[in-house]
C-alpha cells in the first residue's frame, strides 16, 4: 500500500513538472508571437515568397516583388506552411510565425517523449529543462521567426528518431528517408549532415537491414523532394538548383574563414558551458574506469561508441565539426547540436541520481546546474518577451495597420516609400522587411522610387519617415496627410481644398 502511494506521488510530481515545462515553453513559443518587428534576413524573404505564392496560386515557384526569386534558394516547404497558417488563421504577423512556434513546441514534445520512453522520466525532465534554457532557440532565427530553421530541425529530429528506431524496427528507415527529404524541402543541402550521421551509424544497422529497407528509405527520400524538383526544373531548368548550390554551399565556404566561431559560441555561453561541465563530471562518475590512478580514455571512448546514445553523439559532433570546418559562422547553424545535447545531458544527469555513497553529494550538486541555467534564461527571456516591440522596426507595420483601420479603402493600393531606417537599401527602395509588413497589413503594392515617382502616380500613396519630410516639403506640402503616425507620415496625391 505504501509502495503504491509513493508511485502515485512520483507520477503526480512528474506530471506537474512536465506541465510546468510545457507551459513555459508554450509561453516562449507563442506569447506575443506577432509583436516583434520583421527581421530582414531571412524571415522577411520567406514571408514575401509565401504571400506572393498564395496570391498567384503558384505554390511551386517562389517570387519576390512578383519576379522569380534567385536570392532565397530554399525549397518551398516553409513557405507552404506559412500559406497554410495564413489560410487557417488569417494574414497577420502572428500567423506568419505560427508554423515555427508549432515546430519548436513539437520538438520539445518529441524529445521529451522519446527520452522518457527510452531513458526514463528523470532524463526526460532534465532534457526538457535544458531545452527550455536555450534562449537563442526561441528568440533568434528559430521558434519566433518565420525562417525555415524550426521546421527544418523538427523534420531532422524526426528523421534521427526514426534512424534510432530502425535498429529494432528496420522499417523505420523509410521514415528516416521521408523526414530527411522533408528537411531538405525546408533547408536544402543542410541535410547532408543527416546523410553523414547515417553513414557513421550504419555499422550498428547493416546486419539488421535487408534490401527492401534500403529501397523504402530511398523511395521515402525521393518522393517528396522529387515532386518539387520536377516542378521546379520544368520552370527554369538548372538555374535555381545551380544558384542553390552556389549560394548555400560554395559562396559560404569561400567567403568565411572563422573556424573557431562555433567553439567560441559554446565556451562564451555560460549556460551551455556550465551544463557541459556538469555532464562531463557526471559521465566520469558513472562510466570512467581508472588504471594506476589515471583516467583510461580509451575505455571511456569505447563505451561511448557501443552505447545506446551513440546516435546522439554523432548528431552532436558531426554538424559541429562540419560547420566549424566550413568557416562560415551562422549562430542558428549550431542549434542542430543543441537538441542531442539536451538528450545526452538529460540521460547522463538522470542516471547520476542513482549514485550512492561519497559521490552522492556531487551528483546532487550536478542536478542543480540545469535548474540554475533555467532560472537565468527564464529571467532573460521574460525581459525579451516584454520588450518585443523594440526588436527591429515595428513602426512601419503599426502605421500601415493604423491607415487601413482608418481608411480600409486603401487596401491593395500602390505605395512608395522614403525610409530613413532602411538597413541595406537606399531610402526610396523597399527593404524586404517593409515589403513583408506592407503585404501583411494591407495587401499593399510596394513600389520603388520614392517621392519623385509617387507624385507621378496619382492613385498611389506614400509613406515617409518624419525626419525626411523637410527634404521633400516643397513637393509634399499641400498634399493630404492620411496618417500622422508614430514615426511616419502617409500621403495621398490629393490636395487640401
Amino acid at each position: 500500500m505504501q509502495e503504491n502511494k509513493m508511485v502515485n506521488i512520483k507520477k503526480i510530481i512528474f506530471g506537474v513538472l512536465f506541465l510546468l515545462l510545457a507551459g513555459w515553453i508554450g509561453i516562449l513559443c507563442f506569447y506575443r508571437l506577432g509583436e516583434a518587428g520583421t527581421h530582414n534576413w531571412d524571415e522577411a524573404r520567406h514571408i514575401v515568397n509565401a504571400y506572393e505564392m498564395m496570391t498567384t496560386g503558384n505554390w511551386w515557384i517562389n517570387t519576390y516583388m512578383w519576379e522569380p526569386d534567385y536570392f532565397n534558394f530554399k525549397p518551398p516547404l516553409s513557405m507552404w506552411c506559412i500559406i497554410c497558417s495564413f489560410k487557417f488563421l488569417g494574414v497577420s504577423s502572428f500567423s506568419m510565425r505560427f508554423y515555427s512556434a508549432i515546430s519548436m513546441f513539437l520538438i520539445f514534445l518529441l524529445l521529451f517523449y522519446f527520452t522518457m520512453r527510452n531513458f526514463g522520466k528523470r532524463a526526460a525532465i532534465i532534457c526538457g529543462i535544458i531545452l527550455a534554457s536555450g534562449t537563442d532557440l526561441f528568440f533568434f532565427h528559430m521558434a519566433r521567426s518565420a525562417d525555415a530553421d524550426a521546421l527544418y530541425l523538427l523534420m531532422f529530429s524526426v528523421a534521427m528518431i526514426c534512424l534510432y528506431m530502425a535498429e529494432k524496427k528496420p522499417w523505420f528507415l523509410t521514415g528516416f528517408g521521408i523526414f530527411l527529404s522533408l528537411a531538405f524541402m525546408a533547408k536544402c543541402f543542410h541535410v547532408a549532415i543527416g546523410i553523414a550521421v547515417f553513414i557513421c551509424y550504419l555499422p550498428r544497422l547493416y546486419k539488421k537491414l535487408k534490401l527492401k529497407h534500403y529501397i523504402g528509405a530511398i523511395a521515402g527520400g525521393i518522393i517528396p523532394t522529387g515532386i518539387w524538383t520536377v516542378a521546379r526544373f520544368s520552370y527554369d531548368g538548372f538555374a535555381f538548383f545551380a544558384g542553390m548550390f552556389g549560394k548555400e554551399v560554395v559562396s559560404r565556404v569561400e567567403k568565411e574563414k572563422d573556424y573557431l566561431a562555433y567553439l567560441n559560441y559554446v565556451v562564451t555561453n555560460p549556460i551551455i558551458i556550465s551544463t557541459l561541465v556538469a555532464a562531463v563530471i557526471g559521465l566520469i562518475l558513472l562510466k570512467a574506469k581508472r588504471e594506476n590512478g589515471k583516467l583510461n580514455i580509451k575505455v571511456l571512448l569505447s563505451k561511448i561508441i557501443r552505447n545506446e546514445l551513440y546516435l546522439f553523439i554523432l548528431w552532436l559532433m558531426i554538424p559541429f565539426a562540419v560547420y566549424s570546418m566550413s568557416g562560415a559562422f551562422m549562430e542558428w547553424y549550431i542549434y542542430i547540436c543543441y537538441l542531442p545535447f539536451c538528450v545526452l545531458v538529460g540521460v547522463i544527469l538522470g542516471k547520476t541520481i542513482s549514485i550512492h555513497g561519497k559521490k552522492c553529494l556531487i551528483a546532487l550538486i550536478l542536478l542543480f546546474v540545469p535548474l540554475i541555467g533555467l532560472v537565468i534564461s527564464a529571467k532573460q527571456s521574460w525581459v525579451i518577451l516584454n520588450t518585443l516591440e523594440y526588436t527591429n522596426n515595428t513602426d512601419v507595420r503599426k502605421d500601415l495597420a493604423s491607415l487601413i483601420e482608418k481608411y480600409p479603402e486603401y487596401r491593395g493600393t500602390a505605395i512608395y516609400i522614403e525610409n530613413s531606417r532602411n538597413e541595406y537599401q537606399p531610402q526610396n527602395v523597399w527593404d524586404q522587411n517593409c515589403v513583408a509588413d506592407a503585404y501583411i497589413t494591407g495587401d499593399f503594392k510596394p513600389m520603388d522610387g520614392g517621392v519623385p515617382f509617387f507624385i507621378e502616380d496619382k492613385d498611389a500613396i506614400l509613406i515617409i519617415s518624419k525626419d525626411l519630410f523637410e527634404s521633400y516639403s516643397n513637393l509634399l506640402t499641400g498634399r493630404v496627410i492620411l496618417l500622422d503616425g508614430k514615426d511616419y507620415l502617409i500621403f495621398n496625391n490629393e490636395f487640401y481644398g
